[in-house]
């Protein structure tokens, strides 16, 4: 899949996992640039993540993750490793960004395996139907 220039990326996703049917699979490389990156580290001691904001663009140096379906909807769980212009990575679970240029996105479909996130107490489990 490809993106481009000032779309929303991850609500971006989740339009295309729908228009396509695609609702099971792995997310097995992602590059181009994002701007307005929010990525989170989940903390134990909370159950919740926190969130760090960066406005300035970033290189993706990688996105991988997988796609399931979450309360019938199709669902991407992304985690990203991103470069600013110091060369200095930063990196987590990726809430949100803005495509800056582009971002080629790489979805291996899994057509004998469905993946669904099931219910949880402080988080949604991947499994199998």
């Amino acid at each position: 899949m490809r993106f481009d220039d000032g779309d929303s990326f991850v609500e971006s996703l989740h339009f295309k996992l729908s228009e396509t049917g695609l609702n099971s699979g792995i997310v097995i490389s992602g590059i181009g640039m994002l701007k307005n990156v929010t990525i989170g580290w989940f903390n134990l001691d909370t159950s919740g993540y926190e969130h760090s904001t960066y406005s300035e663009p970033h290189e993706v140096l990688s996105l991988s993750g997988n796609v399931s379906l979450k309360d019938g909807k199709p669902f991407a769980h992304i985690h990203t490793s991103l470069a600013g212009r110091d060369n200095r990575v930063i990196g987590g679970h990726l809430f949100s960004g803005i495509v800056c240029n582009t971002v080629e996105l790489f979805i291996l479909e899994s057509k004998s395996i469905n993946l669904i996130r099931q219910k949880g107490d402080t988080f949604r489990p991947l499994g199998i139907k």
